[in-house]
């Protein structure tokens, strides 16, 4: 059989303009059937012609489609495509498991992948592929499809696997001659664990790597299984980063202390970079950890900042951060060199317009290397969305909105179009006052602590700087649109008490003792 694997269409706004990733869902799948011949069709990276793809899709027999929620239309149009050619069409990834109703409501979707999806699909690919294990569709657990009278039926939940391991490594030849680069850097990704233990309100993380009828649900692999796939990327195509990808590199400390200082003894950390996402509490409260990642040569940290303000951080289910923490954080990893990727939250429910600009305002502060401001979004099959659709508050069922920079739900506070102009100040007021003057000082310095960034300018400034001004000005955003609210900073922040700086990061690190994982938790967990 020969099966095509395709990431849909990137999106039209937010950092999809300055960042590709690989699709590492699509090249472990793939490496669950290896004697099926396989090619990857990236729309991100490869070029499209719609005539060419058509007549690609015309030598496969199956077409295997990954979707977040806003590239949901594209890959429903694939699937089209895929279908008009007689193809068999697989659709998995984060939005079918959301909403598998409406994907497989499709007649041009045979197969909706719900979950963790390496041993459906090969039960999928077995069914397709003569059947000899004589299998009924009922028994796939996982799918969703149409039955012969139309009615879409969702077989079992797929039980999640226990053992990491035992997945076969990923299909990384796929990727020959793609390239996927972040913030400048050529990158490829590895995963080192699935699921968080964290309970973040907005978070649909949870969703996809937890059966329904357990607790939270967060497994890892061993460190040796580490280390083979970063020996792998790195025999395989010596990128400039290795990026971590799951949601929380630095869940347990114990564990990653234990990565780190394997990465360090042996020797790979002289041969390439690495990035992960953690948390702030964690760095905060672990400040030698942050010693041995730059030790290890991890150069780039993505960062949850979220918000300036207390009150949101709670609501979130991040009371164990302050914003007190945040600044600490920030400071220890950009003087090792470290840059920072942070995400911000416009609108959360409860802010107003000055407390959004504060928090923006507090992240032009901060100084951080790159920022994604997101509109608070509620992902459909979340509770967030659930309660936001219950209080009316869900503007638009137009999944290409939910692309994290146009917003899709309005608040108490302020309508998704105030939230929409916003975003755009952000963007506006972080990056075109000042933000390329600063970088360029310090990435083209030669004896600097990012120095590292020198062999990189190139494709930043092509990808990050142009590409990300080009989608600015397609947008619409320019300094027009920075209110005279935001300019007055002084004014502006004046309400920000100094308990900010004080008090609240005495309190939060006392609760810290009872709100966070104990040990013996942990070591149960882990």
């Amino acid at each position: 059989m020969k099966i095509l694997y395709i990431n849909p269409a990137r999106l039209q706004a937010g950092m999809d303009a300055i960042i590709t990733g690989a699709p590492l869902s699509l090249i472990s799948i793939a490496a669950m059937v290896p004697e099926h011949d396989a090619k990857l069709f990236d729309f991100k990276v490869d070029k499209y012609r719609e005539k060419k793809f058509r007549s690609e899709l015309n030598r496969y027999d199956t077409v295997a489609i990954t979707s977040m929620t806003p590239q949901i239309y594209s890959a429903l149009e694939v699937a089209k495509m895929a279908k008009d050619q007689g193809c068999n069409t697989i659709i998995g990834g984060y939005h079918p498991t959301l909403v598998p109703e409406f994907v497989a409501d499709h007649e041009y979707v045979d197969f909706t992948v719900r979950g963790e999806g390496e041993n459906t699909f090969k039960e999928i690919i077995d069914y397709l592929d003569g059947n000899k294990k004589q299998i009924s569709l009922k028994d796939i657990d996982g799918i969703s499809y149409k039955n012969k009278e139309g009615k879409i039926i969702h077989n079992s939940e797929r039980a999640l696997e226990h053992n990491l391991d035992n997945f076969p490594m990923p299909r990384r030849d796929l990727l020959k001659g793609k390239l996927y680069t972040y913030l400048g850097t050529t990158t490829r990704q590895v995963e080192t664990s699935r699921g968080c233990p964290h309970n973040c309100k907005f978070c649909c993380i949870i969703k996809m790597w937890r059966n329904s009828n357990n607790g939270i649900t967060y497994r890892t692999k061993s460190i040796s299984r580490i280390m083979r796939e970063v020996y792998d990327v790195n025999k395989r195509e010596k990128p400039d980063f290795i990026f971590f990808c799951e949601d929380n590199f630095t869940i347990n400390v114990k564990r990653t202390n234990k990565i780190l200082d394997t990465i360090i003894k042996s020797g790979i950390h002289d041969k390439m970079h690495f990035s992960c996402q953690s948390r702030v509490d964690t760095l905060y409260k672990n400040p030698e950890l942050i010693d041995k990642m730059y030790k290890a040569n991890f150069r780039q940290v993505f960062l949850g900042i979220e918000s300036v303000h207390q009150q949101s951080l709670d609501a979130m289910n991040k009371r164990n951060t302050t914003p007190a923490m945040v600044k600490i954080v920030v400071k220890s990893l950009r003087s090792k060199g470290i840059s920072i990727f942070g995400g911000v939250i416009i609108g959360f429910p409860g802010e107003t317009k000055r407390m959004v600009r504060q928090n923006i305002q507090n992240t032009i502060d901060l100084d951080l290397d790159c920022v994604q401001f997101t509109p608070i979004t509620a992902f459909p099959g979340t509770d967030f969305y659930d309660e936001m659709k219950e209080k009316g508050m869900i503007t638009t069922n137009n999944y290409k909105f939910y692309d994290l920079f146009y917003p899709m739900m309005g608040t108490d506070q302020l309508t998704s179009r105030e939230m929409y102009r916003l975003v755009a100040e952000a963007y506006a007021a972080f990056y075109m006052k000042g933000w390329l003057i600063r970088r360029a000082k310090e990435y083209l310095n030669p004896f600097g602590k990012f120095n590292w960034m020198l062999s990189c300018m190139g494709r930043l400034v092509k990808q990050g700087v142009l590409g990300g001004l080009s989608m600015f000005y397609s947008q619409g955003i320019t300094t027009k649109v920075i209110s005279q609210e935001l300019k007055n900073k002084v004014e502006l922040m004046k309400d920000l008490t100094p308990t900010i700086e004080t008090a609240t990061a005495k309190k939060r690190e006392e609760s810290l003792k009872h709100d966070s994982l104990t040990p013996e938790i942990t070591e149960k967990i882990y």
